[in-house]
């Protein structure tokens, strides 16, 4: 991703590859799963994450 700060994120994921979010956020854990929703944690630098993140949505 991109430098800058460390920040805590947490998301709710509903898809079928929880691999691709770990490879892709090595540090994230699974916080709770439930009924195929993912409720992931992690630590980031920056705010590349956003991009990531938005870019999954659509």
């Amino acid at each position: 991703m991109f430098g800058g700060k460390i920040q805590q994120i947490k998301f709710k994921y509903y898809g079928f590859s929880i691999e691709a979010v770990l490879n892709k956020l090595f540090m994230a854990k699974i916080a709770k799963e439930s009924e195929g929703c993912y409720t992931v944690k992690a630590e980031t630098f920056g705010k590349g994450i956003l991009m990531w993140l938005l870019r999954l949505k659509s």
